[in-house]
């Protein structure tokens, strides 16, 4: 009983003087998940896998899992998610406290290489004992790199991972970071080998967007670099939208905007969609949760380019197409206030002949 509660106690006393945090999913389709996790400047990778009787605790949480994230169920996928994450914290902390000690100083914030080369240890989720417990595994070979795909000849600005000090780290499929750069904050996205190609589309779109009519006025954010480590170019950085939640988070709490800010977000977003066509940009995956509302303007501001789709919003057949943003468009409250009757794909038809 007393050695129960002393291990209580120093549990008690390591979570109160640390900082750990999800910090992304890394899924392989049948093969399970990896779920990343920030713990004291370490990276503690936890695997979950389709193993074990299908009466199988851990196997049945997957299976609801994988259920939500095929029907691209927002919000099941989000329940789904924290109960994995409280299983994976009830048994962590004895496997993690010895190789990331609590912290006893503020931290300083860290440059990004340092953020992107943690210490790293693998696990896996598994019944040991008759209940949930950590069973720590030999380290993957290594990922090949992932390098963006560019043009020699642009005049992009570019800076050293080592030079980018990260802000907050986002939860995300892939990397994506508030950063500071010679005084400035930036979203920084990085890609993997893995995720990459979201990167490189994203990377192409804003690029195209730069060297548009509307690279000024259009409300999606600028790329204002990018990132260089070791031997490559390794990811980009964007300008950061200062936005307390997305457009999906808004339309769904409890205090629901007036019809006038619907409104004129719908007029927004339309707009921002008429000139991305115009120039042969697709948005991709058109959804509110995809849309910041800038927390100083009000204006809804587009992000994610990295394509893809969301059922609900767009069909699998028109993922990444103008079909598909119109869909998306069609699908958002604040447009049945508008009057132009004219769809996307006939306004990007008219512009062109015009």
């Amino acid at each position: 009983m007393a050695q129960s509660v002393l291990l209580q106690e120093c549990r008690a006393t390591w979570e109160g003087m640390s900082n750990f945090c999800l910090q992304g999913i890394d899924s392989e389709i049948g093969q399970g998940h990896d779920f990343n996790i920030f713990c004291n400047g370490k990276i503690f990778v936890v695997a979950i896998r389709p193993a074990g009787p299908p009466d199988y605790k851990i196997r049945s949480v997957l299976s609801k899992y994988n259920s939500a994230c095929s029907r691209d169920d927002d919000e099941e996928e989000q329940e789904v998610q924290e109960e994995i994450e409280d299983m994976i914290y009830e048994c962590a902390w004895e496997a993690f406290a010895p190789l990331a000690p609590a912290i006893t100083s503020p931290e300083s914030p860290s440059d990004l290489h340092t953020h992107l080369n943690p210490d790293t240890f693998y696990y896996r989720l598994d019944m040991v004992g008759g209940k949930a417990g950590l069973v720590q595994e030999h380290p993957p070979p290594p990922m090949p790199p992932f390098h963006l795909t560019i043009s020699d000849a642009l005049n992009i600005q570019r800076h050293s991972a080592k030079d980018i000090l990260v802000l907050e780290k986002f939860p995300a499929i892939g990397y994506i970071a508030k950063v500071l750069i010679n005084g400035q904050e930036a979203c920084c996205k990085i890609g993997k080998a893995t995720h990459g190609t979201a990167v490189q589309r994203e990377y192409e779109s804003l690029h195209t967007i730069s060297l548009s009519k509307c690279a000024d006025s259009i409300r999606v954010p600028k790329l204002i670099g990018l990132v260089v480590d070791d031997d490559g170019i390794i990811g980009i950085l964007e300008e950061f939208v200062p936005s307390e939640h997305t457009l999906g988070k808004i339309l769904g709490g409890s205090a629901a905007p007036d019809g006038d800010r619907r409104k004129k977000w719908g007029q927004q977003i339309e707009q921002t969609l008429c000139q991305l066509h115009e120039i042969g940009v697709v948005w991709g995956d058109g959804k509110p949760e995809n849309i910041l509302i800038n927390s100083v303007t009000d204006d809804a501001w587009l992000i994610d380019f990295g394509g893809s789709f969301t059922e609900g919003w767009v069909d699998m057949e028109l993922k990444e197409t103008l079909a598909g943003d119109e869909q998306a468009l069609k699908n958002y409250p604040g447009t049945r206030y508008l009057t132009n009757s004219l769809s996307l794909i006939q306004i990007r038809k008219f512009s062109q002949t015009n």
